[in-house]
């Protein structure tokens, strides 16, 4: 498989569940966590680094660290996606990355294969994942759009950045996220 030492990853891992109930990163799809399946699938694309932003109180930290992750504290869970979003665009910062690749840990579904065709479609302008409808995470932002990143406010994240981000097609059963007990898969 290719490297990709000039992309860092992050990956989001600090939302609170509230839909939820409860930490849905620790519902278990296939007998594991779901945050670990997404996390195990990032480890698997060699880029420069990998960092993961998760609540200060996450059990998951260690398991992410064990996996080869950086773990980035969130003290501050309820302040939003962007909070950990910016969190992760600082923790990139101190890489000499020249981008940013941001993935969500409540969508464990993406295949390793649409990681790699993401990263190697990725030609330097802000690159999204899609299943032909608007573009979404998984995304790559380059180094120069990360002051963009850092004024993002809620839990909308960077969804106005990827407005005009170019697409690289994925299923859409792939790119489905956990908010609800419902939205796990009928087998669990």
């Amino acid at each position: 498989m290719p490297a990709y030492a000039d992309i860092t990853v992050a990956l989001l891992a600090a939302g609170q569940g509230v839909r939820f109930g409860s930490d849905k990163l620790l519902a278990e799809i296939d007998g594991e966590p779901l945050g670990l399946k997404a996390a195990k699938k990032l480890m698997e694309i060699s880029c420069g680094s990998h960092f993961a932003v998760c609540r200060s109180d996450s059990v998951l930290s260690e398991q992410f660290a064990d996996l080869g992750f950086t773990v980035v504290r969130n003290d501050e869970p309820e302040r939003g996606q962007a909070h950990s979003l910016h969190l992760a665009v600082q923790a990139a910062m101190t890489t000499d990355a020249k981008a940013l690749l941001v993935a969500l840990a409540d969508m464990p579904f993406v295949s390793t294969a649409h990681l790699t065709a993401l990263v190697a479609g990725y030609d330097g302008e802000i690159t999204a994942s899609t299943h032909g409808q608007s573009p979404m995470p998984p995304a790559i932002f380059p180094r120069e759009s990360w002051p963009d990143l850092l004024v993002t406010s809620g839990d909308t994240g960077a969804r106005a950045l990827l407005k005009n981000a170019a697409v690289v097609l994925c299923a859409e059963s792939e790119l489905r996220d956990i908010d609800t007990p419902a939205d796990l898969p009928a087998s669990n």
